[in-house]
């Protein structure tokens, strides 16, 4: 049987290291909040690729949204127009653009997926607010602040109609069609609805938001959620 003494040095032993344990953990978890990762999911014509841009001049680090297609198509090594074919932006192919894009054997969607997927680990190694393909299903909470931003389609139209100078009916179609197919590119890929609230730590409504003020509320909850943002940060918009 062991004694008094034996028994205190295992039990001092193992508060030592879980002591231990708890200072790894704590200081990968501060390296992850000092380390500013931000995935932007957006509504057409709702301000998220400007907020985004935004965000990412104001935090120091790189908007991610171009940048991504590029990288997956050097990774792949296809020419960038069929990648860019995948981007959630679709809108020149009617009904069924998934299964005629991917009707043939030499780009399945797991391998588009699989470049996707390595590209914005590298990304989120490195810092930077990235845009839409479902980077905040990629990453998940641990790994990045997630942001969703939408707006009515009645303002999101009104955006569309004067950015490209075409009447407001047409824009709400655009904005239908083009939030359609962005809903379709995640539940095809990742099997999940573009709208569940579930999967972001934030999401924003900018018919009442400026970009400035969108911001602002983005940093000011990436702060409250223990992220170490500067003076500075919080107060540059």
């Amino acid at each position: 049987m062991k004694c008094s003494v034996e028994r205190l040095i295992e039990a001092l032993i193992a508060s030592e290291i879980a002591r231990e344990r708890k200072v790894m953990e704590d200081r990968a978890a501060a390296e992850l909040r000092s380390t500013y990762v931000v995935t932007v999911s957006r509504g057409y014509g709702a301000l998220g690729k400007e907020t985004a841009q935004k965000l990412a001049d104001t935090l120091g680090v790189r908007c991610c949204d171009r940048y991504i297609l590029q990288e997956v198509a050097k990774r792949a090594n296809v020419d960038i127009e069929l990648v860019r074919h995948l981007d959630d932006r679709v809108n020149r192919i009617n009904g069924n653009w998934w299964q005629t894009l991917f009707k043939g054997k030499s780009y399945p969607k797991e391998r588009y997926l699989q470049h996707l997927v390595k590209v914005v680990l590298n990304i989120s190694m490195k810092g930077g607010v990235i845009v839409g393909r479902g980077a905040h299903l990629i990453l998940g909470p641990e790994r990045c602040f997630r942001v969703r931003i939408i707006g009515s389609l009645e303002k999101c139209a009104e955006r569309i109609s004067e950015r490209e100078a075409i009447d407001l009916k047409a824009a709400q179609q655009r904005v239908q069609e083009v939030d359609r197919e962005r809903a379709e590119y995640l539940n095809e890929l990742y099997g999940v609805h573009a709208a569940d609230s579930s999967n972001f730590d934030l999401v924003l409504n900018t018919d009442r938001f400026t970009v400035k003020e969108t911001t602002a509320l983005i940093l000011d909850a990436m702060h409250k959620a223990g992220y170490q943002l500067t003076p500075a940060m919080l107060h540059s918009t």
